[in-house]
């Protein structure tokens, strides 16, 4: 098992280096996926990265949303991206759902309303509830379709009766980024600890990555150093592209700039982790530049290894490469 959790994030069945679904069984999801790297009480970490352990309380919830199924409508459904290769569906879930996800990169369990279909790991794409003012009970998923999972068609259809797990997973801990700001705002420092944050997503790992961006935290810090922050998206074509209408509110309220990395048409430049090496570590105007950099890394096992291996050899502390769960 290697040590290092890169696919579980958001996929709804696991993908090889290819982006090739391998089957949606948890059994499947296990052996293809390669997990281990923080992944607390769902499996064995095998990651030399101290995390702080979860009370009694928290493990004890973890364990029976996993085991719970709950209730849910589909209210919305629609193509995420010309090619409708994903659909974003918007669920209408219970109050104590849409409670228990306070952190982006979070997840739940998926299925039809049928006992003998194995269910599907989706992270959320919306904000959590602590800073959606909408008030409303719904939680919105991106769903990649696939040959393997026959049964999505006819299942994310407006109104259709679903089931889901309780929330899961830790997120990502993008926290420290707010903490640190507030702790130089405390002391009085005029220094930056976050200058600059990175994010690179593959394929559907988008959506957890447009939650942390709505979430707010991503945004304040960044403009209270007056600094972008960049978002390396990887697809196929630009017909692949999801929430391809909210980059531009993105970049003009938030200070985010996306760069599309499209690997197959006439003229990519590789994949994600190719162009964050060439474009966004010669970014670094200096060596302080990769000591004041948090990285947010989303997609599948060769991609996230990759950019973290660009980031380390760039000198970004491993501490501030950041992975949901």
């Amino acid at each position: 098992m290697k040590n290092r959790l890169t696919a579980f994030i958001i996929l709804l069945s696991p993908l090889n280096a290819k982006g090739a679904f391998l089957g949606s069984s948890p059994s499947a999801f296990l052996s293809s996926a390669k997990l281990g790297y923080n992944c607390r009480d769902l499996f064995l970490s095998a990651s030399s990265t101290t995390l702080p352990p979860r009370d009694e309380n928290q493990k004890a919830t973890h364990l029976a949303n996993e085991k719970e199924w709950r209730d849910a409508v589909i209210v919305s459904s629609r193509p995420a991206c010309p090619s409708g290769k994903s659909t974003v569906i918007e669920l209408e879930v219970d109050q104590a759902t849409r409670e228990e996800y306070t952190v982006p990169g979070q997840f739940v369990k998926f299925r039809p309303d049928d006992e003998s279909t194995d269910p599907i790991f989706l992270a959320m794409s919306s904000a959590p509830s602590s800073v959606d003012t909408t008030n409303a009970n719904t939680l919105q998923f991106l769903i990649k379709m696939a040959p393997s999972l026959a049964w999505l068609p006819e299942t994310l259809v407006v109104g259709s009766a679903v089931k889901i797990s309780g929330v899961m997973g830790s997120g990502f801990p993008i926290g420290i980024i707010e903490d640190n700001n507030n702790k130089r705002q405390n002391d009085g420092s005029t220094s930056s600890n976050s200058d600059q944050i990175l994010m690179a997503a593959a394929g559907s790992g988008i959506a957890p990555l447009k939650a942390c961006i709505e979430s707010g935290i991503l945004s304040s810090s960044t403009q209270q150093q007056q600094k972008q922050t960049t978002l390396y998206y990887g697809e196929w074509t630009e017909d692949d592209m999801c929430f391809t209408d909210l980059h531009d509110s993105w970049s003009r309220n938030l200070g985010i700039t996306v760069v599309p990395v499209l690997s197959r048409t006439p003229d990519s430049r590789g994949y994600v982790q190719e162009v964050l090496q060439q474009e966004g570590m010669s970014s670094f105007s200096s060596a302080n530049d990769s000591t004041t950099t948090y990285a947010i890394l989303c997609g599948m096992d060769d991609m996230v290894e990759s950019c973290t291996s660009v980031l380390i050899d760039a000198g970004v502390d491993q501490q501030r490469i950041l992975l949901n769960l």
